[in-house]
């Protein structure tokens, strides 16, 4: 019932908008498209997530006028928002356009995110006027085939539709989306899940993960041409980042790929060492710890880090890495995809990516023993002076606690 009502929404959008506007325009259709009609063209980034989209979309933000020049507007409300769970979101995240298109059944970011009808109705608005729109969404990665038939009748508005999504490798992709998921994880939702990034590979090793660009383009090109569908390569490396490497690739968009050549490269919403957090839970779940709330949690995490950096000087730390089959799954499915989407590799390039997956595999693709770290004297030894010291703290006999 709910994919009816949402389906219908926008088909019921789309019609009341063509009946009461567009036929107000005095078209004569020749063929496919109204003889008279400007030829105008949508952009739709689609992300997937964890390729820099946060990046592109800040970027965007602070040269609209400049993309304006570029001759794209975008379909946006005039504030920026809050979701469901009191999170500022740039109006340039067109977030709330996107929903309109996901199964609110499977993904539950339609709550934190309700569909806005006005957005679509604002393109719908643009497109009437002959303008050419840029859309950005990495929430567009969760759409599925009913969704993205829907998306492809919203686009038929513009005469020319390029979609531009970015290919990351499969190995590298993976572990910055579970970063994602678990940095933004309350401490309740942390305790009930308790997966590690182990457990994430093994149940993402086997095919490839939902959100992944090979699934996400397999899906698109059911509904939409090849020629339509540009896959960018978040590796390229005669770029300075995503943002470069979207805006100099995309149709007409010289001002702002003039102006991304000028930024410093870098990142927005980057990934946090997960060994900290972990070992904050772990120790807490040991009761060596307590920990009552969200804010306690990150206070006691900066504190471990301090520790780790101040004291330890570095130390390596007690790792669980995937089990051998698990990599050798996983390196098929990146080989599968670099060939798909990267063809033009020679083998020295292959041989530097099996050295950069191995040493992935000793590092980033690991967990945080937790057992074993707790078990060393080094942070017994920590988790004891820290409750002392806060214990002081409590009792007025210190100025501060740890650190």
């Amino acid at each position: 019932v709910q994919i009816l009502i949402t389906t219908g929404l926008v088909v019921v959008l789309l019609d009341i908008y063509n009946l009461f506007h567009l036929s107000k325009v005095n078209w004569t259709h020749k063929t496919h498209c109204p003889q008279n009609r400007p030829v105008t063209r949508a952009v739709i980034h689609m992300g997937p997530h964890k390729t820099g989209s946060t990046t592109i979309q800040e970027f965007a933000h602070h040269h609209i006028d400049l993309l304006r020049k570029d001759g794209y507007e975008m379909p946006e409300v005039d504030n920026a928002e809050k979701n469901a769970r009191g999170k500022t979101v740039s109006s340039s995240n067109h977030v709330r356009l996107a929903t309109c298109f996901v199964d609110p059944i499977v993904e539950d970011v339609r709550t934190i995110y309700p569909c806005d009808p006005d957005r679509l109705l604002h393109g719908l608005d643009l497109a009437a006027k002959g303008h050419n729109v840029f859309i950005t969404a990495e929430t567009l990665d969760k759409i599925d085939r009913e969704g993205i038939e829907m998306l492809k009748s919203y686009l038929s508005h513009w005469i020319d539709v390029t979609i531009m999504i970015f290919y990351r490798r499969y190995y590298d992709w993976l572990p910055s989306v579970f970063n994602e998921i678990q940095k933004s994880l309350t401490l309740a939702k942390r305790e009930e899940r308790g997966e590690s990034i182990v457990d994430f590979l093994l149940q993402n090793s086997k095919s490839y993960h939902d959100l992944y660009v090979a699934s996400l383009f397999d899906r698109l090109q059911q509904k939409f041409d090849k020629k339509n569908i540009i896959v960018l390569d978040y590796h390229d490396t005669r770029t300075r980042g995503p943002d470069e490497t979207l805006f100099c690739n995309m149709p007409n968009a010289a001002q702002m790929c003039n102006a991304s050549r000028n930024t410093d490269g870098s990142t927005t919403n980057p990934s946090v060492n997960l060994a900290y957090s972990d070992l904050a839970h772990g120790a807490r779940k040991a009761g060596l710890i307590s920990i009552s709330n969200d804010e306690r949690m990150k206070q006691v995490v900066k504190s471990i880090e301090s520790y780790y950096k101040s004291s330890l000087n570095g130390r390596k730390l007690y790792r669980i890495c995937p089990s051998s089959n698990i990599l050798e799954n996983l390196w098929n499915l990146t080989l599968a995809a670099e060939s798909k989407f990267n063809p033009n590799n020679n083998p020295r390039d292959f041989d530097e990516l099996r050295l950069d997956f191995d040493m992935a595999a000793r590092n980033k693709l690991c967990a945080l023993d937790v057992a074993k770290t707790l078990n060393d004297p080094t942070w017994k030894g920590f988790f004891g002076m820290y409750n002392r010291r806060n214990k002081l703290y409590r009792e007025n006999k210190v100025k501060k606690g740890w650190p």
